[in-house]
């Protein structure tokens, strides 16, 4: 099959275990393949991969080396140092920006960006990582068996860790760094196993060559040990993820936001597949090179069924996104395309810059801020209403200042901060997670910035599929949800407003409007 030189069949985005291990059941499936590696693999410090059948204690460089040399027997795949920075849906697949401004279009995208590791911040323990300083035990327990060992961690995730540390040494202390919030319960049960804790504020970890010797207390003193087991937490090392509108999970003990794949490892929106410790709850090498070759062969079927109608399993789709889709789809326009009163009454007169729209719709307010200037994201989880935006603003002339990105909000927020922030009429009697959403799009305001929030006060007597208990909370109870940090945010309104309005057959009625304007120090 003929290719242009920029459209692929698939892009993976990463060349770690599992980037790599897609790529090789691409390739040996003669599908043209891109696969773009930035070369950050989190396990590149350490000395070698503890548990990997065939590799055991191999350097993770050595093995990376290995999986580009055997790609390169596949002439259907190309391996290219660098960084995705942007990704959207188009026409025909998913568009792709790279760091030197390059423009990739694939049919599938397979996300094996890799998570950031985040640590306590702690002077000496970063030198130490990956090598005496390790977050898993099953990959370094062995080279650090029989040793002191300690465990910088506090409650469940302490115990737990210690616990599991007890297998490979007896000698283990726990360090919570002068905050301990272990129960009699939680004590007890370290006792029992032998596992002492040393509640003293740390000031340094010291070591040579990435090997710890002591810990140094507040008080001056100092507890010798060999390594250290470190209470760290996942997060997303690409914003890619979040751009594509991709649905994470809930946050566990460890992993702060693993996308979401079903069993093919596909995600929540169509076409990108996702494989290795972004979407993991215990990251591991091996578990990498599996779910990046099941997702390779995924892949492979998905577009056996977009060429020659091979049968698979239908996508996966959220409940707000089906619901959604079927609204929007019963007219080919259900809103009027003018911007909401509340908005235009607010933003009229302030100075453009960075704006989210959430849940907007067929656009209105999307295109009425970029006609004024606003570089603007707009939001919403349903396809059909994207497209008729992006169509509207294409035909209002301000497409280049409108980026579009879908988004089940209850699951996924846009990256970046804003210096306005519209959520207006985000109501929905299908899951939707308000408060949370509200909570995150504060966090997103930049300083000086606004968050505007405009609700219905209460259904609209023309509305036939609202339930009779659907909630209408009051200006005050949102922003008691809301929890706002005391003395940083400015109330500018916020308030109850009626306005006149029509009904669906031409009937009079007044609107109620709960409107909040929030102003962030």
């Amino acid at each position: 099959m003929d290719h242009e030189a920029n459209e692929w069949d698939c892009v993976v985005v990463g060349g770690g275990a599992a980037g790599l291990s897609a790529a090789l059941a691409l390739g040996r499936a003669r599908r043209h393949t891109l696969v773009v590696d930035a070369g950050a693999q989190s396990n590149l410090p350490a000395p070698g991969i503890g548990g990997l059948l065939g590799h055991d204690g191999q350097p993770p460089s050595a093995l990376y080396d290995a999986g580009r040399t055997e790609l390169q027997a596949y002439p259907s795949v190309e391996v290219r140092r660098g960084e995705v920075v942007t990704g959207r849906a188009a026409t025909d697949g998913l568009a792709l920006e790279l760091a030197d401004g390059s423009r990739v279009r694939a049919r599938k995208v397979l996300l094996a960006t890799g998570m950031t590791y985040r640590a306590p911040e702690l002077p000496g323990l970063a030198e130490l990582w990956g090598r005496s300083a390790f977050h898993c035990p099953f990959c370094h327990g062995w080279e650090m068996r029989d040793q002191p060992l300690a465990v910088l961690a506090d409650g469940d995730r302490a115990v737990h860790m210690a616990l599991m540390l007890r297998g490979w040494t007896d000698d283990v202390v726990v360090l919570p760094n002068g905050g301990s919030e272990l129960d009699a319960e939680q004590s007890a049960a370290l006792t029992a196993a032998g596992v002492r804790v040393d509640d003293r504020k740390i000031t340094e970890f010291v070591g040579a060559a990435g090997e710890l010797r002591e810990v140094v207390f507040a008080d001056g003193t100092r507890l010798a040990r060999a390594g250290v087991l470190v209470a760290t937490s996942l997060h997303q090392r690409s914003p890619l993820a979040a751009q594509l509108g991709v649905a994470t999970a809930a946050a566990g003990p460890v992993v702060a936001d693993a996308l979401q794949v079903d069993a093919f490892q596909r995600t929540s929106v169509e076409g990108v597949f996702a494989a290795g410790d972004v979407c993991s709850q215990m990251p591991q090498v091996a578990a990498s090179i599996a779910t990046g070759s099941l997702a390779g062969a995924a892949i492979v079927q998905s577009l056996l069924g977009d060429d020659f109608g091979l049968p698979v399993p239908p996508w996966p789709t959220s409940e707000a996104q089906t619901y959604w889709e079927a609204h929007y789809g019963q007219r080919e326009k259900i809103w009027s395309g003018r911007v909401n009163a509340q908005l235009a009454v607010i933003a009229g007169d302030l100075v453009a810059g960075r704006a989210l729209d959430l849940g907007c719709g067929e656009g209105g307010d999307a295109v009425w801020l970029a006609e004024r200037g606003w570089q603007v994201t707009a939001v919403d989880v349903a396809d059909t209403a994207l497209e008729r935006a992006a169509a509207e603003a294409e035909g209002r002339g301000v497409s280049d200042k409108i980026r579009f990105e879908r988004h089940d909000l209850s699951d996924t927020f846009p990256a970046g901060t804003y210096d306005l922030i519209s959520a207006q009429f985000l109501h929905s009697t299908v899951r939707l997670e308000r408060p949370r959403i509200l909570r995150r799009a504060a966090e997103a305001v930049a300083p000086g910035g606004l968050l505007v929030i405009v609700d219905h006060a209460a259904a609209p007597p023309f509305a036939k599929k609202i339930p009779h208990d659907h909630p209408f909370p009051s200006p005050e109870e949102v922003l008691a949800e809301l929890n706002l940090p005391a003395g940083q945010w400015d109330r500018l309104r916020v308030e109850q407003v009626d306005r006149d309005g029509t009904g669906p057959d031409g009937e009079p009625f007044t609107w109620r409007d709960n409107v909040m304007v929030l102003r962030r120090h």
